[in-house]
C-alpha cells in the first residue's frame, strides 16, 4: 500500500461536491494514510466538520486561522496536500499568491510539499480562460491536477466539471510517492481474452478477466511510463484504469495481431498478459447458425504464436515479458516457452490453484538468465508492483 503511513492534509473547499470528500477520506484511511482535515468556511455550509471528527481525525476549520502558527504546524505535518474539491475561487487565489484563509495560508507555507488539486465546479466555470490560465500557472509551480469528469453537474448543466472517481484521485496520490523508474519508457500491455466468433452470436474464449494487465498498466503509470493498453473483452468489473493509460480495444486474434504488430514497433517494453486463443474457426458465418436437428461439424485452425512472431521483429533494446498458464510441470514448461519464444521474462500462472479470472495470482517468474523466482498468492495489484520492479 503506497499511501500507508503517509501524512496527508485533506483540504475541503466550498463546492457542492464537498460531501464526496467524506468517501475520499474513508478511502485514504483504508489505504493506511494518516489524515488531517481542513474544512473551509464555505465548505462548512455544506458539510459539518463534526462529520470528520466523528471518525476520530484532527479537523481544522477557518477559526483555526486565528492561531498564528496553525498554518506552519499543518504545513510541516503534511507529506502531501490534497485539495478536494478545489473551487474556482481557491484555484485562482492560489495562482495569484493570495493567502487569506487557513487553506491558502497552509499551501503558501508548503513550498516543497507535493500539492494535488481536484477541481469541481460548473462546466462553464471550469472552461473559463482565466481558470485555465491559472491552472497552467500552478502546474508550472509543480501543482498536480486530477481532471474532473464530464457529465451532469449539480446545477443541471452537462459538461466537464464533476468531481472525479475516487480511484483516479488515489492513482494520482500514489504516483506522487513512486520513484519514476520507468520515466520516458514506452510500455505496451495486452489484457483480457480474445473472442473467436463462429457467428454473430457465438464465440470461443477463455476466463481471463484482464485484471493482471490492468494492474500492470496502472502501476507502470505510477512509475512514470508512457503506457498503452490493448484491451480484449475485459471483465466489466475492471473499470478502474488510470486515465493516463492510452487504450485500444480489440476483439479477435487477427484484430490483435494487426494492432500489436503496429504498436510494438514504438514500445520499449511489452507485457503480453492477454490470453490469446490457440484456435479460430476456419469459417465464420455472417448470420446466426440455426438449429437443424442434426449435429454440427466445426473445423478449427491453429492460430499463429503471436509472442514468437513478435520476438522475430524484436530489437535488441526491447524487452518482451510473456505470461502463460500451466497446470503441471510449471517451471519446465515455462523454461521451454521462454527459449522457444525468445523472451526476456515469462511469468507462469499456476492455474491449478483456481486463480484465473480472480483478484489474486501466484506463480513463477523465469528470466532469460535462468533465474527463477516464486511468487506466493497475492493481489494482482501487489504482484504487478513486484513484477515491474524486476524489470531492468
Amino acid at each position: 500500500m503506497v499511501l500507508k503511513d503517509k501524512n496527508i492534509l485533506l483540504c475541503v473547499t466550498g463546492s457542492i461536491a464537498c460531501y464526496k470528500s467524506i468517501d475520499l477520506y474513508r478511502r485514504l484511511a483504508r489505504e493506511g494514510a494518516n489524515v488531517k482535515i481542513i474544512v473551509s468556511a464555505s465548505a462548512a455550509k455544506f458539510i459539518s466538520p463534526y462529520i470528520f471528527k466523528s471518525f476520530g481525525e484532527d479537523v481544522f476549520a477557518d477559526d483555526a486561522f486565528k492561531s498564528p502558527l496553525a498554518h506552519i504546524f499543518l504545513s510541516k505535518y503534511a507529506d502531501l496536500i490534497l485539495i478536494a474539491p478545489a473551487t474556482y475561487n481557491t484555484i485562482n487565489k492560489l495562482a495569484c499568491g493570495i493567502a487569506d484563509t487557513l487553506i491558502t495560508l497552509v499551501v503558501s507555507a508548503s513550498l516543497d510539499k507535493p500539492k494535488v488539486m481536484v477541481p469541481a465546479m460548473n462546466p462553464d466555470m471550469f472552461a473559463g480562460k482565466i481558470l485555465k490560465d491559472n491552472i497552467n500557472k500552478l502546474i508550472g509551480h509543480n501543482f498536480r491536477f486530477v481532471s474532473p469528469e464530464t457529465g451532469n453537474t449539480a446545477c443541471g448543466d452537462f459538461g466537464e466539471g464533476k468531481f472525479p472517481d475516487i480511484n483516479d484521485i488515489v492513482f494520482e496520490l500514489e504516483s506522487v510517492f513512486k520513484e519514476k523508474t520507468l520515466k520516458n519508457r514506452r510500455v505496451l500491455i495486452t489484457a483480457g481474452a480474445t473472442r473467436e466468433y463462429l457467428d454473430p452470436i457465438r464465440f470461443i474464449s477463455n476466463a481471463s478477466s484482464g485484471k493482471m494487465g490492468i494492474s500492470l498498466a496502472n502501476e507502470a503509470v505510477n512509475l512514470g511510463a508512457d503506457v498503452s493498453l490493448i484491451a480484449l473483452s475485459i471483465d466489466t468489473s475492471c473499470k478502474y484504469i488510470n486515465k493516463k493509460v492510452k487504450i485500444t480495444d480489440c476483439v479477435g486474434f487477427n484484430d490483435l495481431k494487426e494492432t500489436l504488430t503496429d504498436k510494438f514497433k514504438q514500445c520499449d517494453i511489452l507485457f503480453m498478459a492477454a490470453a490469446v486463443s490457440d484456435y479460430s474457426f476456419k469459417e465464420e458465418s455472417p448470420t446466426k447458425i440455426k438449429k437443424t436437428g442434426k449435429g454440427l461439424n466445426i473445423e478449427l485452425i491453429q492460430n499463429e504464436d503471436l509472442l514468437k512472431a513478435i520476438s522475430r521483429i524484436k530489437e535488441k533494446k526491447q524487452i518482451v515479458f510473456g505470461f502463460a498458464a500451466e497446470t503441471d510441470d510449471i517451471i519446465d514448461n515455462g523454461r521451454k516457452k521462454l527459449i522457444e519464444k525468445s523472451l526476456d521474462y515469462i511469468f507462469i500462472n499456476d492455474v491449478s490453484q483456481n486463480i484465473i479470472g480472480g483478484d489474486e495470482n501466484e506463480g513463477f517468474l523465469i528470466e532469460k538468465t535462468g533465474k527463477v523466482k516464486r511468487f506466493e498468492r497475492e493481489l494482482k495489484t501487489t504482484l504487478a508492483q513486484k513484477l515491474l520492479s524486476e524489470i531492468n
